[in-house]
Formats: structure tokens, sequence, C-alpha cells
């Protein structure tokens, strides 16, 4: 696809990255526009998309580094040096959805906040900056489906993107997309819910996103082409964290209910 949006003298700006700014920027734009609705200071917002977003990055590469660890090298420096060569490709979305949610709730605690209410305030930005993020895999051809049948799917043709040698030229289906679109439903219907004026359990919101993410990601993972870091029980690990995740978040909707 395009895996370099610009290239001149050796230096180039890698498409991915410049989506997932992209991204940053308008989860950030959004909450900005949404402010009416918080009693959080503006410094406090500024904190909790910061220091969350910055552990959800070391998060998700310290997750890709442990499931595939065995394959960046012979031994342990030449693994590091391989992370470190390539730290900019490379994330596991549930490390980075753990660890800025420990971040998030950590920054709630010291604070005396409302871990589910603050975490309902700025749930709909998630999948709007993740929508984002997908759509900078499709160009560097990250994250890319299986082989699609004659008449359907998108062809890499770019030896610089990710997608392996034998699948250039080969039609595969646009998993990235079909996540794209799913975390950009997602948001708009967060973004509707949280806009209407009607009083709600704290952390229905956060719960919904957890709920309708994980089934999307579920269902996407069966057409992913690329190496899934093995199986358990016959799901690949986004797989196996989807569906613990889905049950937290009905015990929490069931819980908050009540």
């Amino acid at each position: 696809m395009h895996p370099f949006l610009l290239r001149f003298e050796g230096f180039g700006v890698p498409a991915y990255g410049f989506m997932v700014a992209l991204g940053y920027a308008a989860a950030v734009l959004y909450l900005y526009r949404s402010r009416a609705r918080t009693v959080l200071s503006r410094d406090q917002e500024t904190d909790l998309v910061f220091y969350p977003a910055l552990a959800g990055i070391l998060g998700a590469k310290a997750l890709f580094a442990v499931t595939y660890w065995p394959e960046f090298g012979a031994d342990f420096a030449s693994r590091l040096a391989y992370m470190l060569r390539n730290f900019s490709y490379g994330f596991v979305f549930y490390g980075g959805f753990a660890a800025g949610t420990a971040a998030f709730l950590v920054y709630c605690l010291r604070h005396k906040l409302s871990f589910l209410s603050t975490a309902d305030r700025f749930v709909p930005a998630l999948p709007l900056a993740h929508a984002f993020g997908r759509l900078g895999c499709f160009l560097a051809g990250c994250c890319h489906g299986r082989p699609a049948g004659a008449g359907f799917g998108v062809v890499f043709t770019d030896p610089r993107c990710e997608v392996p040698g034998v699948y250039l030229g080969v039609p595969l289906h646009p998993v990235q997309l079909y996540e794209a679109a799913g975390n950009f439903l997602i948001f708009g219907w967060l973004a509707l819910l949280a806009g209407r004026e009607k009083a709600r359990p704290a952390g229905t919101l956060f719960s919904f996103y957890i709920l309708a993410y994980s089934a999307l990601r579920f269902s996407a993972e069966l057409l992913r082409g690329d190496d899934r870091g093995g199986t358990w029980l016959g799901l690949s690990p986004a797989q196996a964290a989807a569906a613990p995740a889905a049950v937290i978040a009905l015990f929490i909707l069931l819980l908050r209910k009540k």
C-alpha cells in the first residue's frame, strides 16, 4: 500500500505513525469539544489523556515483545536491538489497553476521582483514535488479512510494507478497514449516548465499549492472516483476551444496574 507518505533524501514519514498521531489529535479534539459535560479541570483532562496514552504505547509494545520475543534473534542483545530498531511497528492492543487503563486508574485514585464515571467521560475518544490507527495499519500493511476470493480483497505490492513477500500481489481481506469502520461506528454510538442528558449508572459507557470492541475484535481475528502469536484452546491471543474482557464488562453492567 503506502508505508511511507513522504520520502526525501533518505527520510520518510511513516504512514502508520502519522495516522496514530492523527488519531490522537482527533481524540483530543473530541474531548475538547465536549468539555461542557465534565467537571474535571483542563489540567486533569490533559493528564488523563497523556499518561494513559504513554502507558498504552509502552504496554502494547511490551506485550508484543513478550509474545514474539524468541523470534527477535538468537540472544538477548540481538532481540533487544531488533525491538528497538523496529519500535515503530509491532504493538498489541490489549497490552496497551491494560496498561493505559491501569495508569488511568492510578491517576483517578491519587486525585480522588471516580474511576468509572471518569472512564465514561473519556472512553468515546478511544475507538476514535483506534480507528485512525487501523487506517495506519492498512497503509503500512501490518495486521493484514488472510487471502480472499479472486473477486474480492485488496492487493499489496510495495515490498517495503509489512505484508510478507509470499502475500504480495495476492488479494487479502482488508481486515484493517473492517476494524477501522467498526471502531468509527462504536465511537459514533458512544458519543451519541454521552451527549444525551440522561442519568445512567457510572461505568455504563465504559462497559459498552469493552463489549462492542471485544465482539468486533473477536470476529476480525477470524480473517487475520498475519502471525497471531500461537493459539490457546483454539483461540488467538486477542480472542483469548476479548472473551474475559466481555465477561468483566457484563459483570460491571449488571453490578452497577443492581
